[in-house]
């Protein structure tokens, strides 16, 4: 990130001052993530920072919620005070120009970035309650516009592993972030407004498939009171499937690519990290909540069992851990059972839900 002189800073601050967004930076990140992340149905602990500098973590308070959220945690890439509003300044970088290597955000896409600029990373472990983790978050990046589609592709991250998960990052970890149409993760160049910028080239972001399908969880912010920064995201939900009362472990990382200049940044409201129900709404039948799906492994068929034999058609459909929609078929009725066959690319952790008019069952099962 390009440094900007003591008396520079000062005037920024003054700028946000009257400024919607308001930053301050509140000691220790660590405690920072621990006294605000904390939601229902999760506890979470050990947590760690691992940020290049303690003030790249501040607390924000937004009585507009000019970006969708009125308070909470951020973590920028750059000092934490960039980030308040207006949007004044051309391609703001404050602080840093530090390098380290995250192989976890330098492989997210097929455009490899090694070192990583600036990284904010904070790890924690964490117990769920339910069967859904969610983190609810804002990205937004200096980056954007001109840099869209280029070499500049600052990313985010939430990486999780624990029981059930079976990812291609540290520990085992999948990554919860990922933008809700496409799958892919969450960086400059597989969310904006669907064209390169002036500094990019569209082939870097064809790189990514379907990177055009998400343009509409995208804000452009050029002359935005909120922010500083040109671009982010609207208000995203990270979920990943996890079992009730065991031990996962959870990164969130951010992180400069390519150089260390402009600055991006997470926003995590207030209680950002909960457990609720699987998003897709379905409850499991009373009665058969421990049997009512299962794989049979030798065939590759889910098999539910306690919806009406002579109740209509069964639909069925497969969840991978981020709440993705993998597979909807029709599923045959074989006696009390109703089964459908998995298509071959799905594996590990799944959630499967079965509807018939207005009964549903749901359930996880793990596929090798």
């Amino acid at each position: 990130m390009k440094r900007i002189p003591p008396l520079a800073i000062v005037s920024l601050l003054a700028l946000g001052a009257s400024a919607q967004l308001q930053v301050y930076f509140a000691g220790d990140p660590a405690s920072l993530a621990l006294a605000h992340l904390n939601g229902p149905n999760v506890a979470i602990m050990n947590v760690v920072s691992q940020t290049i500098d303690p003030q790249q973590v501040g607390y924000f308070r937004d009585s507009t919620a000019s970006i969708g959220l009125d308070s909470g945690m951020v973590m920028s890439t750059g000092i934490c005070y960039g980030v308040m509003g207006p949007n004044s300044i051309p391609n703001m970088s404050l602080g840093g120009g530090f390098f380290t290597t995250d192989l976890d955000l330098a492989t997210l896409t097929p455009l490899y970035a090694n070192p990583i600029g600036d990284p904010g990373i904070i790890q924690m472990d964490l117990i769920p309650a339910g069967d859904t983790l969610e983190v609810r978050y804002v990205f937004g990046s200096e980056e954007y516009d001109e840099y869209a589609c280029s070499g500049k592709d600052d990313r985010m991250a939430m990486f999780l592993s624990g029981p059930g998960l079976v990812g291609p990052f540290s520990l085992g970890a999948i990554n919860m972030a990922t933008l809700p149409i496409s799958g892919l993760p969450v960086t400059v160049n597989t969310l904006n407004r669907g064209i390169a910028g002036s500094a990019g080239s569209e082939g870097l972001c064809f790189m990514n498939p379907l990177w055009q399908l998400d343009t509409v969880y995208y804000i452009n912010n050029d002359f935005g009171l909120g922010t500083q920064l040109d671009g982010y995201t609207v208000v995203l939900s990270a979920r990943a499937v996890v079992v009730p009362g065991s031990l996962y472990h959870l990164k969130i990382a951010i992180g400069d690519v390519g150089d260390g200049l402009y600055d991006s940044a997470i926003f995590l409201p207030e209680g950002a990290i909960r457990c609720t129900d699987f998003s897709t709404g379905s409850q499991d039948l009373g009665g058969f909540a421990a049997q009512a799906v299962w794989l049979n492994e030798q065939d590759r068929t889910v098999n539910v069992r306690g919806l009406s034999a002579d109740g209509g058609p069964v639909l069925m459909e497969v969840f991978d851990p981020t709440g993705r929609l993998l597979q909807r078929s029709s599923a045959t009725r074989n006696g009390a059972l109703w089964s459908t066959p998995l298509a071959s690319e799905i594996g590990g952790m799944v959630v499967v839900r079965a509807w018939q008019q207005d009964q549903a069952a749901s359930g996880r099962v793990f596929v090798r």
